[in-house]
C-alpha cells in the first residue's frame, strides 16, 4: 500500500508540472508559450539487463557481466520537455531478460516487465540556456514497479531441481541514471544511457542468501524522435496598421 501511494504521489506532482506550463501567460513578440501539446519526444531502445544478487559471481568484471550475467531488453520512453527544455517528465515501459548463477551449482533466469516514472535532467541545457549543441548529458531518477518470472535451476546434491516464481503482484523499484545524446537531423537524436536499480525484495533469483535486495542494470542504445507540437498552431502575431504621414490628405479619384 505504501508502495502504491508514493507511485500515486510521484504522478500527481508530474500531473502538476504539466498543468503548470499551460497556464503560464503569452510572452512579448508574437509567440505563444509551449502549452501541453508541444515538446514531447518518444524513444526506442534496446540493449542488455544485468543482474546483481546473491546468484550473480561477475558484479567487479563488465565484459563477464555483459556476455554470461546479462539477457536482451528494449524499452520505450515518452518525454514532455519543460522549463524551457530543461527538464523532462518521463513515462518508460521495459522488457528485459536475466540470468545468473554461483558456485554452489544454482542457477537461474528470468524477463521483467516494468513501468516507471521518471524525472530527466538535461544538465547542458541547465548550466547554458541558451547554448546551440548537439550533444546533450542526461541525469535522470525515478521510481515504478516491475512483474518477473523466474525460472532457478538446482543443481546441488546431485539432485535436478527446477522451480518456477511467477509473481502476479507488482514490485517496487526505484533507480537512477545517466545518458548521453547526439542530434544527428533536426528531430532525430542517437542516445546511448545506462541505469541502476534496485528491487524492494531479494527473490528476483529466487535465492534468498544474506536478505539483501536485488538489483539490475539496463545498459542500451536507441534513436529520440522530437515532436515540436501534437497540433498545428498559427500562433500569436502582433497586427499593425498602416497610418499615413501627417499634413496629407487622401487621394481623390479622377472623374
Amino acid at each position: 500500500m505504501k508502495t502504491r501511494l508514493k507511485l500515486g504521489l510521484l504522478i500527481v506532482g508530474m500531473v502538476g508540472l504539466l498543468i503548470s506550463q499551460t497556464t503560464e501567460a503569452q510572452s512579448w513578440g508574437g509567440k505563444r508559450k509551449p502549452g501541453l501539446a508541444d515538446n514531447w519526444s518518444i524513444n526506442l531502445n534496446a540493449g542488455l539487463t544485468s543482474f546483481f544478487g546473491d546468484l550473480s559471481k561477475f558484479d567487479s568484471e563488465i565484459m563477464e557481466k555483459l556476455t554470461k550475467e546479462s539477457g536482451p531488453a528494449f524499452s520505450g520512453i515518452l518525454t514532455k520537455e519543460i522549463f524551457k527544455s530543461k527538464l523532462g517528465v518521463s513515462g518508460q515501459l521495459l522488457y528485459g531478460t536475466l540470468k545468473g548463477e554461483n558456485n554452489s551449482k544454482v542457477s537461474f533466469e528470468a524477463s521483467i516487465i516494468e513501468y516507471n516514472a521518471h524525472i530527466r535532467f538535461h544538465l547542458i541545457n541547465l548550466i547554458s540556456p541558451n547554448n546551440r549543441s548537439k550533444m546533450g548529458i542526461d541525469m535522470y531518477g525515478g521510481i515504478g514497479q516491475f512483474l518477473f518470472k523466474t525460472t532457478q535451476y538446482d543443481y546441488r546434491n546431485n539432485e535436478n531441481k527446477i522451480k518456477i516464481k511467477d509473481t502476479g503482484t507488482p514490485e517496487f523499484v526505484y533507480f537512477f541514471g545517466a545518458g548521453l545524446s547526439y542530434k544527428a537531423l533536426r528531430n532525430i537524436s542517437v542516445t546511448i544511457d545506462m541505469a541502476m536499480r534496485q528491487a524492494r525484495n531479494d527473490y528476483l533469483d529466487d535465492f534468498v542468501k544474506n536478505n539483501n535486495n536485488d538489483y539490475y542494470s539496463y545498459l542500451n542504445m536507441g534513436l529520440t524522435y522530437h515532436i515540436d507540437s501534437f497540433k498545428k498552431s498559427k500562433g500569436y502575431r502582433p497586427t499593425y496598421t498602416k497610418s499615413r504621414p501627417s499634413g496629407m490628405l487622401p487621394m481623390r479619384r479622377r472623374r
